[in-house]
C-alpha cells in the first residue's frame, strides 16, 4: 500500500528466477462452530458437529495443505481448546514448532478467529482486536525468521482475521466492520506486507464491503487486491455457475441443522493481499496461480464436495472437507525474495513507467527492451477482463508505447509487459 492512488510502479516478477529462499503457505478455514456447541441460528451439538470426528479432518487437511500460516473462523472461545488445538492437530508426529497467541475476546463472542503459525519459519510480535460487530476482528504481525538476514533486519507479515455478519440484508455491518480494519491498516501499516482473510460472507463483488476493499480510489492510501481477479474469480458469485471453481460454501447439498445446505454456491472465504505482496515491494510475493478454493475442482456447483469424483484432491481429502465444516478453506503461497535487491531487478526488470499516472485521454509507456522480440501490452481491470491488447516487434532498446484510454472508465487497472524472451513486468494505472 504505497503513496496515493497506489502508483509506484513496481515489477511483479512474472519471470524472475527461483531465487526465494522459502515460501510461505497460508490457510484460511471457517471451522464451523468448533467446540462450541449451541442452539439458535445454527442448531451445532456434538452429534452433528463432533470436535473429535473434526479434528481427524483438520489433521487430514494440514497434512495435505501442509500451511504455515492457519488461521481460522468460528473457533470456540476458550484457552484450553485452543491448547487442544495445538495439541491433538499441529504439535503430532513429531512437530513441535506450531504456536499460537492468547486469546483477546471484547465482544464475548462464543466464537472467534484465530491463529496458529510455524514457528520455525515464523514468529509474532504483535496481536491487537479491533472492535468491531458483531466478533473482534484479529491483527496479528508476524515477522520472519531468515537466517539470510542482517542481523537486526526483519521481513513483517500482517494478517487481518475477519468475520463479518452473514446474511442478505446485512451489507452495511459488513461495510462498517471493513472500515474498521482498513482505517486500522492505513494508520499502522501503510506500506506494509499484509493479508486481510477469512470469512467475510459476502455475496459478490458489488458489495460495498468488498469494494472498500478491492477499489482503491475508496482508500486512496492503500489496496488490497483480490488473487482470483486476474483468473475470472470475481463478480456476482453468489449461486452462479459461472464462478463454481471459486466456490467455498456449503460442502453439502443437504442440511443436518448444523451445516448449511444446497452444495457449493457462494464465494464467502478469502485471502485478500496489499499490493506490496502482488508487486513485491518488501521481499514477500505472491506466487502466481498458488490461490485457490481447497477441495473444489469446478465441477461441484449445487452438489456437495465429496460426491462422485473429485478431481481436485484426493477422495479422502474430499471427505475431510465434507465432514469437518460447511466452508471449504482458501490457501495461497507466498514467496520470499530475500536477495531481490537492484542487480536482480536489473536482471529482468523492463523498467516500465507510465505517464502521466493518473491518466484520462492517453498514456504513454516507456520501458527498456533488453533483446530484439515480440512484445506484448494488455490492459486488465481487478477484476482480470482484457481491455486491450497490442503486440509488436521491437528492437533492442528504449521504447515508447501510448495507451489510448478514452473508453476506459475511472478505476484502477493492470498493465501487463510481455517479451517473448521470458522478461516481464507489470505497472498499475489509475485513469481518472
Amino acid at each position: 500500500m504505497k503513496r496515493k492512488y497506489c502508483l509506484l510502479l513496481i515489477t511483479i516478477c512474472m519471470a524472475w528466477p527461483s531465487m526465494a529462499q522459502d515460501t510461505l503457505t497460508v490457510m484460511q478455514y471457517n471451522l464451523l462452530y468448533y467446540g462450541n456447541y449451541q442452539s439458535g441460528f445454527a442448531d451445532c451439538y456434538e452429534t452433528n458437529n463432533n470436535t473429535q470426528r473434526k479434528d481427524e479432518c483438520i489433521r487430514t487437511l494440514v497434512n495435505y495443505v501442509k500451511p504455515d500460516i492457519f488461521t481460522v473462523c468460528e473457533f470456540g472461545a476458550t484457552s484450553a481448546l485452543q491448547n487442544d488445538f495445538l495439541r491433538h492437530n499441529l504439535n503430532i508426529n513429531g512437530a513441535n514448532y506450531w504456536q499460537s497467541d492468547n486469546i483477546i475476546n471484547y465482544a464475548s463472542s462464543n466464537i472467534i478467529n484465530h491463529i496458529f503459525f510455524n514457528a520455525q519459519k515464523l514468529g509474532l510480535s504483535k496481536h491487537i482486536a479491533l472492535r468491531t460487530n458483531p466478533r473482534d476482528t484479529d491483527v496479528y504481525e508476524l515477522y520472519l525468521k531468515t537466517k539470510s538476514l542482517s542481523a537486526g533486519d526483519t521481513i513483517k507479515l500482517v494478517c487481518i482475521v475477519a468475520h463479518p455478519k452473514a446474511g442478505m440484508g446485512y451489507e452495511s455491518s459488513r461495510r462498517a466492520l471493513m472500515q474498521v480494519a482498513m482505517d486500522y491498516v492505513n494508520q499502522h501499516y501503510p506500506h506494509d506486507n499484509a493479508l486481510i482473510m477469512g470469512d467475510f460472507n459476502m455475496y459478490g463483488a458489488s458489495e460495498p464491503a468488498y469494494r472498500l476493499l478491492t477499489q482503491t480510489y475508496s482508500n486512496p492510501e492503500i489496496c488490497f487486491m483480490d488473487p482470483a481477479a486476474l483468473v475470472g474469480g470475481v463478480g456476482e458469485w453468489n449461486n452462479n455457475n459461472q464462478f463454481a471453481a471459486f466456490h467455498t460454501q456449503s460442502t453439502r447439498n443437504y442440511s443436518d441443522e448444523c451445516f448449511s445446505s444446497g452444495g457449493l454456491d457462494d464465494r464467502f472465504d478469502f485471502i485478500l493481499m496489499a499490493d506490496e505482496i502482488a508487486f513485491s515491494y518488501n521481499h514477500l510475493r505472491y506466487v502466481q496461480g498458488s490461490y485457490h478454493a481447497v477441495g473444489n475442482d469446478g465441477r461441484h456447483f449445487n452438489m456437495s464436495v465429496n460426491q462422485g469424483n473429485n478431481t481436485a484432491v484426493p477422495d479422502e481429502v474430499a471427505e475431510a472437507l465434507f465432514d469437518g465444516s460447511d466452508h471449504l478453506p482458501v490457501t495461497m503461497k507466498i514467496a520470499v525474495d530475500v536477495h531481490l535487491g537492484v542487480e536482480d531487478l536489473e536482471a529482468q526488470s523492463l523498467y516500465a513507467t507510465v505517464a502521466p499516472n493518473p491518466a484520462s485521454d492517453r498514456a504513454v509507456v516507456s520501458f527498456f527492451n533488453p533483446t530484439q522480440g515480440q512484445v506484448q501490452l494488455e490492459l486488465y481491470t481487478l477484476q482480470g477482463q482484457l481491455l486491450q491488447r497490442y503486440t509488436a516487434e521491437l528492437s533492442e532498446g528504449s521504447q515508447q508505447f501510448e495507451l489510448a484510454l478514452h473508453d476506459i472508465t475511472t478505476g484502477f487497472y493492470f498493465l501487463r509487459i510481455k517479451h517473448d524472451g521470458g522478461w516481464g513486468q507489470t505497472v498499475k494505472l489509475v485513469v481518472d
